[in-house]
């Protein structure tokens, strides 16, 4: 009796380029940016390693993809969050416990191993922080702020900045003093003085 060959899953281009995306992202955050190749990702997929190059001609390639879709599906999770009654307190709980902070952490660490990926990852990272002040701006407005005192772009970095400096030492175990931040920036975002609350 013949063996039957397994039957081969046909998958659109849109489908296969997001499990690699997937499985790449799973990599990273589960054993680090390091773990990552485009050979790697083929076996985790069972599929052939010259379908990821197909997709994906490098890992550099595959890195920089998978940092420009973390970043556009950070924005629009942000312009979701923004729209809330305490647009900031929502903000700051979104990057919290969001898992792109554990990921722009990997990112990090890969380009100080690989310096050319340093100019890809800031040029995407950089737009997207003007988005998220752009997006930030209406709501700093709407609050009464003085937008010199507190320009956009300062509040998105020192979010970004806390919630991923409290991530990154999370994941080695360092919990000192962590409560304390939250409490503290929780409060002063849970203190502005609401447009309509004047």
């Amino acid at each position: 009796m013949t063996a039957l060959k397994a039957k081969r899953i046909r998958r659109t281009p849109e489908t296969m380029r997001k499990l690699i995306l997937d499985m790449t992202e799973r990599l990273m955050l589960d054993e680090g940016y390091a773990a990552v190749s485009t050979r790697r990702v083929a076996q985790e997929l069972n599929i052939n390693g010259a379908t990821v190059h197909y997709y994906f001609a490098t890992t550099d390639d595959l890195f920089a993809a998978l940092h420009r879709r973390m970043t556009s599906d950070h924005l629009e999770g942000l312009k979701a969050v923004l729209g809330s009654s305490s647009p900031l307190e929502a903000l700051w709980t979104y990057q919290a416990e969001t898992d792109q902070s554990a990921l722009g952490i990997e990112f990090f660490a890969l380009s100080n191993h690989r310096k050319t990926m340093r100019p890809v990852l800031a040029a995407v990272a950089n737009e997207a922080r003007q988005a998220q002040a752009e997006a930030l701006a209406p709501v700093i407005a709407s609050l009464g702020l003085d937008s010199k005192l507190l320009p956009p772009v300062a509040l998105a970095t020192m979010v970004v900045a806390i919630t991923r400096t409290l991530k990154n030492e999370e994941r080695v175990g360092i919990t000192c003093g962590h409560e304390e931040v939250r409490a503290f920036c929780e409060h002063l975002l849970r203190n502005l003085p609401a447009a309509d609350h004047r």
